[in-house]
């Protein structure tokens, strides 16, 4: 199980990747890092999924992909169309040498172990 306070910490003050449609506001000031809700990234009751599998979330996006409308199914999509963005962002921190250095260590640890570094 692959959890890491820092890759989650890395959210903060970043914008909405998720973007959940209408529900975006649209700013950086509630992002955190959303996990998915996919059993397959390791969701199960009473445990998140692994934090490799998480998003860029303003507070709106964050609370439709928990308890707002809309099928499990269009959840599921939408987070899988837009986590490899969130992968994306994640190499440019890896990569940006101004950078402080626990985030490009935090970067660097989540793409080895999703092995796209």
């Amino acid at each position: 199980m692959y959890r890491d306070p820092n890759l989650l910490k890395l959210a903060q003050g970043q914008p909405c990747i998720l973007q959940a449609l209408d529900n975006c506001l649209g700013e950086s000031e509630t992002t955190v890092a959303a996990h998915s809700n996919q059993l397959v990234h390791g969701k199960a009751r009473g445990l998140k999924a692994e934090d490799c599998y998480s998003i860029w979330a303003c507070a709106r996006c964050h609370s439709w992909l928990d308890q707002g409308k809309g099928s499990k199914i269009e959840k599921n999509a939408h987070f899988d169309d837009r986590w490899p963005y969130q992968v994306y962002e994640w190499k440019k921190i890896y990569l940006d040498p101004l950078k402080k250095a626990w985030k490009r260590e935090a970067a660097e640890k989540v793409l080895k172990y999703l092995e796209v570094l």
